[in-house]
């Protein structure tokens, strides 16, 4: 009898497969999706026509390796978001070589470039099936073009390609390397021009794209952070003589140099963020002319503020936000918190920093955020002690009710 039950689920389970290939393949169901229109900036504000767009969304960087691994589970997640009201996703549109992060360990990783300048076109069809399934629901997505660090290959696999002996987050080879910024612009290149298999549309005429992203968390430690600004200025003016439709931020994590007077420096007890010796400047990559909104991260446990929820803890948040945000309306430009988060496994102390960042970031009109990460799945659950699982994996109640009600408050 269990025999039995279980061939008959294997059937069904085979057959729903089958029917969601075919309709993938067809690409007749994208034919009517509503228009959408570019993301833009309006008085220092995100707007979608005449209209201010704010938004609290999640990180979801495994959606294309998760198409080849099981695309009903790509359609759960969409339905999950969707459910919570989210509307902006920041995805990695990226996948580098075997040499560094997890495909160094795992063959079955879906790399999209598989050597220099050689790219999969079997995980490009992933990338554009999450993009085309995430336009159906009207979501956005935040696209960064290459990590920092080794996860997904970064520039340790550019670096590798180029025959440095020491890949691993070596700015100063990457970015002095002939070799390596030809790639990467190659990549830019062919990423902006290619057409989605199933929307018919290029990537760079593609409204379901808020914008693109340099570098996840650039660093250049130790040196001048003019390097890194221009570098970023450089490749920014590049995208924008490809693609004129989207606007394109850092990827940065909000550091600066030297303690600069232009925070509130009498709200953090731990002044590291702000004189991080890590080669970025906020304050300077924010003025480029050509970067359109200021991004930043939080990570307070990893910014040195220890793995206690404190007072000292939460006035700091405030001021990250408070003083970042500010900074970048000065300039006439929005503000992204593009990734937070707190390593405390779903407990008491992650309530109360997720539900004090959300009070600040209301508060504040905060022009958008995106947790790490909202999740269905018990794997990346298990990832990383801060994100959000609902239903899959822990049974995160009040952080899931109380995300979802954030996310409808900041919207309207």
């Amino acid at each position: 009898m269990n025999k039995y039950v279980s061939s008959i689920a294997t059937v069904l389970l085979l057959a729903l497969i089958y029917i969601v290939s075919q309709r993938v393949t067809s690409g007749e169901e994208y034919e009517n999706v509503e228009e959408m229109e570019f993301v833009t900036i309006e008085n220092g504000n995100f707007a979608i026509g005449d209209t201010p767009f704010r938004f609290a969304g999640t990180n979801a960087y495994y959606l294309p390796n998760y198409v080849k691994l099981d695309s009903i589970f790509v359609e759960s997640t969409f339905a999950a978001f969707a459910d919570a009201g989210i509307s902006v996703i920041r995805m990695w549109a990226f996948y580098d070589g075997f040499d560094c992060g997890y495909s160094s360990v795992d063959i079955e990783e879906n790399v999209i470039q598989t050597s220099a300048g050689v790219y999969s076109e079997r995980a490009l069809r992933d990338l554009d099936f999450v993009i085309a399934r995430g336009k159906q629901r009207n979501m956005k997505f935040i696209l960064p073009f290459i990590n920092y660090w080794d996860e997904l290959g970064g520039i340790c696999q550019y670096n590798t390609w180029a025959g440095a002996t020491d890949p691993s987050t070596n700015m100063e080879f990457f970015l002095s390397n002939p070799d390596t910024q030809k790639w990467f612009k190659e990549y830019v290149y062919m990423l902006l021009n290619r057409v989605n298999v199933y929307t018919g549309v290029a990537y760079k005429d593609e409204p379901a794209i808020h914008s693109w992203q340099i570098m996840i968390e650039g660093r250049y430690p130790g040196e001048n952070p003019e390097i890194l600004r221009d570098w970023y200025r450089e490749m920014a003016i590049y995208i924008k003589s490809i693609d004129t439709n989207h606007l394109v931020g850092t990827g940065e994590e909000g550091f600066d140099e030297g303690e600069p007077s232009a925070y509130s420096l009498d709200e953090y007890s731990n002044l590291y963020p702000l004189r991080a010796n890590e080669g970025s400047s906020y304050l300077l990559n924010t003025e480029i002319p050509e970067i359109d909104y200021g991004n930043a991260h939080w990570y307070p446990s990893e910014y040195g503020y220890g793995h206690r929820v404190t007072p000292e803890m939460l006035r700091a948040q405030r001021a990250w936000l408070t003083d970042h945000a500010r900074i970048a309306k000065q300039l006439e430009k929005p503000f992204v918190l593009g990734e937070y988060g707190f390593p405390g496994w779903g407990d008491e102390r992650v309530v109360i920093m997720y539900d004090s960042l959300w009070s600040v970031a209301e508060e504040i009109e905060l022009d958008g955020s995106l947790l790490w990460q909202f999740t269905t799945d018990y794997i990346k659950c298990v990832e990383f002690g801060g994100n959000i699982c609902w239903p899959g994996g822990r049974k995160d109640s009040v952080l899931y009710h109380n995300f979802k009600h954030h996310i409808g408050g900041l919207q309207h």
